[in-house]
């Protein structure tokens, strides 16, 4: 198990939300979990991450290859995407009774009983049950409208974003005694179990730069739009590449406003400190390249 471990911490193949949960998995934390392995130039990579899954005894379903982008350039007006390579998605399970729960899982979803199948999911997962609950009630969006202003339903996500950084799920409130124990539990399995890794999530790195406000996150219509959404994207590349951050908004802006702003990095989520408007990228958009021309 010791090799796999290392094998995940030290591969291209993985991103850092793949890695944190592979860690939990293979530390005993979590009973399942699912992970997206993407391919360029290390096709050997996919070999040895299988080969030692088998080595370990562990139960897997891997997806067929599906193509990923990666936002290459802003060149004048527009995002510029390029294909970059294929990536698998795994399922990894702990025994032969969490792959079994999997499958029906697999099954319920075909028969379109959703509910159902979320229930299950939390299971396989780990999930809280209160938690559970939450999400399967919040799939109905007239009704997160009438409990929720915009502002309100967005802050909750952005503070759980924060307060519980090892978890996967969409916890019920940020007070979530299970959540709580839950990420705690976690935070500590991976400072025992890849010390190095834990560091380098936890550590907070602090920027000034451009950004550039793309699309608001939600189609809901709220009964109170006190509150934006948006999507951001790194004007220059950030830590060797361009970067997509959630940020949440008291005050409208259009698409393609520039602004200047302090980013702090820390775990899996971004805090972002806006100082002032410098610029407008008219008609904004993205352009999707899948080969030459």
């Amino acid at each position: 198990m010791e090799n796999l471990l290392k094998f995940v911490q030290k591969s291209d193949a993985f991103d850092t939300n793949s890695k944190l949960k592979l860690i939990l998995f293979l530390s005993g934390a979590k009973p399942s979990t699912y992970i997206q392995l993407r391919i360029d130039k290390n096709l050997h990579d996919k070999h040895e991450f299988e080969d030692l899954l088998k080595e370990n005894n562990i139960l897997f379903e891997a997806s067929k290859p599906k193509g990923y982008e990666e936002i290459t350039g802003i060149k004048a007006n527009a995002a510029v995407w390029k294909l970059k390579g294929t990536w698998y998605g795994y399922d990894l399970f702990k025994n032969k009774e969490f792959n079994a729960k999997f499958l029906e899982y697999i099954t319920l979803l075909k028969q379109k009983k959703h509910d159902t199948a979320d229930r299950l999911a939390g299971v396989i997962y780990g999930y809280p049950q209160c938690c559970i609950e939450t999400f399967i009630r919040e799939h109905n969006k007239a009704q997160l409208a009438k409990k929720y202003s915009a502002y309100q339903y967005y802050k909750r996500l952005h503070d759980c974003d924060q307060k519980f950084p090892f978890i996967s799920h969409t916890p019920c409130s940020t007070v979530c005694k299970q959540t709580k124990k839950l990420n705690l539990q976690y935070a500590n399995a991976v400072k025992r179990k890849a010390p190095e890794f834990y560091k380098k999530y936890a550590k907070k790195r602090t920027y000034r730069l451009p950004l550039i406000v793309d699309v608001e996150s939600s189609d809901i219509k709220w009964k109170k739009e006190d509150g934006h959404d948006y999507m951001l994207i790194t004007k220059n590349p950030l830590e060797g590449r361009y970067c997509l951050m959630s940020w949440l908004s008291r005050g409208k802006y259009k698409r393609g406003t520039v602004i200047d702003a302090t980013v702090t990095l820390q775990y899996d989520y971004a805090i972002i400190n806006v100082h002032k408007k410098t610029g407008y990228l008219k008609n904004f958009h993205h352009e999707r390249r899948f080969a030459k021309p």
